[in-house]
């Protein structure tokens, strides 16, 4: 009897072994086994390696620059339309030197303003000059009393070479009246010197009422 109850276990172990119901399953066959992704769970959608080596797939955005500020402290004022000719504007041809070879003309007149323009011819090349440095003088009146003056320093490196060289003096004139006429005088005063008269011409104004 001893004998039987020894040899019992031995017969019963295999048949035990080979019962499928009784076997358990081992969790980790799972997890290395490959499902399709609706049976994955909670890693279902997740993008797998093959998903970034595609450059269409897979695109960081770029963020837009920054947009520049742009701060005008002091914006040039508009000037007009520059001039359609670069040449001298008054014939020197048969000019003599600081004589009236032009008449003064109104370039401005607006409100109580006028500006006046004046050239004067001063030379003709460096190898004519004498070498004395002189100022050229312009001064504008107004009903007997001077009202705006400008001067250039003439010296021999005022000069050109290659042409005649013209002072264009520009007054600006302040005006009572709405019509009259301006007197412009050009002089010449060498340095240390006493102004000499070389000429005077009107010009007549309107300013638009």
């Amino acid at each position: 009897m001893r004998s039987l109850l020894l040899l019992l276990p031995l017969f019963a172990a295999p048949a035990f072994a080979a019962d499928p119901a009784v076997a358990v399953a081992d969790d980790d066959d799972d997890f290395f086994t490959e499902k399709p992704a609706e049976e994955k769970g909670a890693n279902a959608g997740v993008p797998t390696g093959d998903a970034f080596g595609d450059e269409e797939g897979f695109e960081i955005p770029k963020a837009p620059p920054p947009e520049a500020k742009v701060v005008v402290k002091d914006p040039e004022r508009d000037l007009g339309a520059p001039g359609g000719s670069t040449a001298m504007p008054v014939n020197t041809a048969g000019a003599k030197l600081l004589s009236d070879n032009w008449a003064p003309t109104v370039v401005v007149a607006d409100q109580d303003v006028v500006v006046v323009e004046m050239p004067v011819l001063y030379g003709t090349s460096k190898k004519d000059f004498d070498g004395t440095a002189y100022w050229l003088i312009a001064e504008v009146y107004a009903d007997g009393k001077k009202v705006a003056e400008s001067r250039a320093n003439i010296t021999r490196d005022a000069l050109g070479d290659k042409g005649p060289s013209v002072q264009f003096f520009r007054l600006t004139a302040p005006v009572a009246a709405a019509s009259g006429v301006l007197e412009v005088k050009v002089s010449k005063s060498p340095q240390g010197g006493k102004n000499e008269l070389l000429f005077t011409r009107s010009v007549k104004y309107t300013v638009p009422g």
